[in-house]
């Protein structure tokens, strides 16, 4: 039968061969195979470029400073000032009531008042109140109550947890830092401003930093 034979140069094909015995060309109704060690045909739009397992490294967004600046720390700052104006407050006050003098003459009182004597002791103790209030939370916590609210926290350069010591060297420093006293804090600020770790006096000093807690 003619499909026995090669197409090409009609040598009889043995049963079942796919190609010529005599030239080589592919039988009829015989699949054409790949000659061996070619590569496997490839997907519409597969590339031909061998792979290198390379893997292109996911887009990283800019780090971000951990280091908390003015505006947030004048916010946590302000909370804690009016914590402390109500805490001084109710316990000066009975060092700042005036002193009520009430006489009689002649039938007719008379009511004299004075400053209290024991006002200057009022305002000691206003200062000693400012100072424990950081002084005391900070060492314990790394947090006032105004830090707690917008979550940020004193640690020491390397991280780690500050201690009673630390706290009292950075907040007694308050007081240089918050020169001119008409313009509280400018200084501080200004120090800040021009530190790549947002650094005032009492951190530079007290080898502490604020960051986001």
């Amino acid at each position: 039968m003619e499909e026995d034979k090669c197409q090409q140069c009609g040598t009889p094909a043995s049963p079942g061969a796919k190609y010529c015995e005599s030239c080589g060309a592919p039988l009829k109704g015989a699949a054409p195979t790949p000659p061996q060690g070619a590569p496997p045909p490839q997907q519409p739009g597969a590339t031909s470029e061998p792979s290198l397992g390379y893997q292109a490294p996911p887009y990283a967004a800019p780090a971000v400073s951990p280091y908390q600046g003015v505006a947030i720390r004048f916010v946590a700052q302000l909370i804690d000032f009016i914590i402390i104006a109500v805490i001084t407050a109710i316990i000066t006050f009975p060092l700042r009531v005036p002193m009520v003098t009430i006489t009689n003459i002649a039938g007719t009182p008379n009511i004299v008042t004075a400053p209290n004597p024991f006002g200057w002791l009022a305002g000691l103790l206003s200062a000693l109140i400012f100072f424990l209030y950081f002084i005391l939370l900070e060492g314990a916590y790394g947090q006032t109550v105004g830090k707690m609210a917008v979550r940020i926290k004193v640690v020491r350069e390397d991280g780690a947890k500050i201690d009673y010591r630390d706290s009292t060297v950075r907040n007694i420093l308050r007081i240089i830092d918050a020169i001119p006293y008409f313009i509280p804090y400018l200084l501080g600020a200004i120090l800040i401003w021009s530190s790549d770790r947002k650094q005032r006096l009492g951190d530079r000093v007290g080898r502490t930093i604020v960051v986001n807690a």
